[in-house]
């Protein structure tokens, strides 16, 4: 029985090895493709800021409406007696109802961001071991590197 020698050839080997990850390596290239998205997430990002200045607006709106919202009130337990106020009292009950569903409909604006919020804090927990794994396999490749400049030339 004849016995054949094959040469062993480290590229082939390595390459073995790490073909098994290959599918990995693509899901983890589409990654790279999303960070373009979410730069443009953080850009728009900006769009909190004149939000909150215009919270803080309406807030102090809201402070000085307060007392116009107590005459209403008041004024409603007297309109039986005197009805030529009626019109005032729905004038002031349109204002706030205005107010109201404008602040609804904003928060309702709102809710994609929020919900995009929680994902994201999903996302962060989820690829959490990116930066273990990456920082290990970069420790494993530094020992490779130094083994093979320890070799003889």
């Amino acid at each position: 029985m004849a016995t054949q020698r094959t040469s062993f050839e480290p590229g082939l080997a390595v390459s073995a090895v790490f073909d098994q990850i290959g599918p990995l390596q693509e899901q983890l290239a589409q990654i790279a493709v999303i960070l373009e998205p979410i730069q443009q997430l953080s850009e728009l990002a900006s769009v909190f800021e004149p939000l909150r200045e215009f919270e803080g607006r309406i807030r102090d709106l809201a402070k000085v409406l307060a007392p116009m919202h107590n005459f209403q009130h008041q004024l409603q337990q007297v309109l039986k007696q005197f009805s030529p106020l009626e019109t005032l009292d729905q004038e002031l009950s349109q204002l706030c109802l205005s107010f109201r569903e404008s602040l609804s409909q904003l928060a309702t604006a709102l809710e994609p961001a929020a919900a995009l919020q929680d994902r994201l804090a999903h996302l962060c927990t989820v690829f959490e071991p990116a930066k273990a794994l990456r920082q290990e396999f970069s420790a494993l490749a530094q020992i490779f590197e130094r083994s093979s400049t320890d070799l003889p030339q």
